[in-house]
């Protein structure tokens, strides 16, 4: 009707009778409680609440269409907002990659990370906060109710400083690092980098100098390139750019001494778009190791 300013045309467009029209405006402005138009013997005019609600209803209509656009382009996997869990460095080294190549396929995706340890993602994925969590472990250990897929498989190795001693090795016994420096992330007294560097020499029978804790990745780099101490790491985790640190094999074997990442998202609601990001990320993972 604010369209046409004419009660015939607007009710042939509308598909309703005229009088029909006429009840439906005049039950809208008895609602209101506003006068929506003025009828003269020239015709309809708008009054200034109309003009007033015309606009702002013009602005409802098209957030509810860029609303019901969104909604199904993120039902298929190709919009809306993904929250990424992230293990700070022990992820970032392969997260950059399939960030972007997951941006130039889904451009309408919106990726946001959250750094959290692997417990906290979980109960963060629980709540539907997190759409995908990173752990570490075997897929066994997913909790019921998630679907996971493994998106690397990596061999630690030694951290040292391209000027330490060990550099010129080719590989590096584990026995060698029980006099050295050994740097350590520290969780908190949990399950984290110091803890389970702590349980690899343990179960080889290996007493080592106490582990010096840090309380962030960037501050064992630091260290490590300083010649401060060694680390044992994933052998893809260094600054861009960074040729200070090297990395070398570990001679000993053992499961333990591979990480297994995995990503977890939740069946069913929003699994596609889940499911879209966990299969960039693995074609991703899989050319770097190609690399």
């Amino acid at each position: 009707m604010a369209e046409t300013l004419n009660y015939r045309r607007a009710a042939e467009h509308l598909h309703v009778s005229q009088p029909a029209l006429s009840k439906q405006i005049k039950d809208l402005e008895k609602d209101l409680g506003a006068q929506l138009f003025i009828r003269n013997t020239g015709g309809v005019v708008l009054t200034p609440a109309g003009a007033s609600f015309l606009e702002d209803a013009r602005d409802v209509l098209e957030r509810v269409e860029f609303a019901t656009t969104a909604a199904r382009a993120t039902q298929a996997g190709r919009g809306g907002r993904l929250v990424v869990g992230s293990l700070g460095g022990v992820s970032a080294g392969f997260l950059a990659p399939a960030l972007a190549a997951f941006h130039a396929e889904y451009p309408q995706v919106e990726v946001t990370l959250h750094e959290a340890p692997i417990s906290d993602q979980l109960q963060a994925l629980r709540v539907g906060r997190l759409q995908i969590a990173l752990t570490t472990g075997p897929a066994t250990a997913v909790p019921p109710g998630f679907e996971s897929a493994e998106v690397l498989a990596s061999r630690i190795a030694v951290a040292v400083a391209r000027e330490h001693r060990l550099a010129a090795r080719p590989s590096i016994s584990l026995m060698e690092l029980a006099t050295e420096s050994v740097v350590g992330v520290s969780d908190g007294g949990r399950a984290g980098h110091q803890q389970w560097m702590e349980g690899i020499f343990a179960a080889r029978g290996i007493r080592h100098r106490p582990i010096n804790s840090v309380n962030g990745l960037e501050s064992l780099m630091a260290l490590v390139a300083g010649g401060q101490g060694v680390s044992i790491l994933l052998p893809y985790m260094r600054a861009r750019g960074d040729n200070t640190i090297v990395y070398r094999r570990i001679k000993e074997s053992g499961d333990d001494l591979l990480v297994h990442l995995m990503a977890v998202w939740r069946k069913g609601g929003g699994s596609k778009l889940a499911r879209n990001f966990v299969e960039v990320l693995r074609a991703c993972t899989v050319k770097q190791r190609r690399i």
